[in-house]
């Protein structure tokens, strides 16, 4: 119940419904339960267990005792091989990035402008026209490369699934799905130099980047934001924090964790509950009103 209340979850029955913190996730997929062999956590969104501790352990809601040590987590289906790097995840979704193309001109850009955001010619986003979901389902996407933050090593793929005229996201759960060992990665967008905006989603950092004409970075999820290293020749970031509980912790540990040797590091807080393409969405809807 402590780690559901953090999360802003809401009770059905004997179980709590949270966001997941191990992903960006917009429609809350992580069961809590309490029962008689420890805590029950279930990610619809098939987060490995692994992730779900540590993002847990870096908000401060997992705790070493021995009712939280007996903890079974009914997460994701283990893969066929035991696969303890990630290196066939990753090739998993390299061939899916393989496979798309350029979103110039598909349903990203498409969709990108329906959440006011002009699509520059960027290398981190593709498209793919048929890509399988965990559903069962085969849907358009959005894909985006997510790389090392520190060596820009390709690490895995964050897929978004679209509705068929991509004015929005797919009419279907779990819409925002990462495919490989993410943790420590980002979508890049612009050429790095010594200044860089970093939030949590993807159309967060594009929206800001929009206004402030500077290299960004989504980490997809507040576990992924605190994670994130970047390398020495960065001397400034500006955190476009989202505006809800999780969002503010993770902005301001990770504030905490980049700071220092001479590196600036400034927060950007939305109103409370949005996130800043909401901000955009909002002020763009208000514009064509007016």
């Amino acid at each position: 119940e402590t780690i559901a209340k953090a999360l802003g979850g809401r009770r059905y029955g004997t179980q709590w419904q949270v966001r997941c913190p191990s992903h960006q996730d917009r429609r809350p997929s992580l069961s809590i339960k309490d029962s008689e062999r420890g805590l029950v956590v279930y990610c619809h969104a098939r987060c490995t267990q692994q992730s779900v501790i540590t993002a847990l352990k870096s908000l401060g809601l997992w705790q070493s005792t021995a009712k939280f040590e007996n903890t079974r987590l009914g997460s994701r289906v283990s893969d066929k091989k035991f696969d303890p790097t990630g290196a066939n995840r990753t090739a998993s979704a390299l061939k899916i990035w393989n496979e798309s193309k350029p979103s110039k001109g598909t349903l990203v850009e498409v969709y990108l402008e329906s959440r006011g955001i002009r699509l520059d010619e960027d290398q981190a986003l593709r498209f793919h026209p048929c890509l399988r979901h965990p559903s069962g389902n085969s849907l358009a996407a959005m894909v985006a490369l997510v790389t090392d933050g520190v060596t820009n090593r390709a690490m895995g793929i964050h897929r978004t699934y679209l509705a068929n005229n991509g004015s929005g996201k797919a009419p279907i759960d779990q819409t925002k799905l990462m495919l490989g060992p993410c943790r420590g990665g980002a979508v890049r967008f612009g050429k790095d130099n010594d200044e860089v905006i970093v939030g949590e989603g993807i159309e967060t950092v594009l929206s800001v980047r929009q206004a402030m004409k500077m290299p960004a970075r989504a980490a997809l999820s507040a576990a992924g934001l605190v994670a994130l290293e970047f390398p020495p020749e960065v001397r400034k970031i500006v955190i476009a924090a989202d505006g809800d509980s999780a969002g503010c912790k993770a902005a301001n540990d990770a504030a905490k964790k980049w700071s220092g040797n001479g590196r600036s590091v400034v927060i950007a807080q939305p109103p409370r509950g949005l996130d800043f393409n909401d901000l955009l969405t909002s002020i763009a809807d208000c514009s064509e009103d007016s």
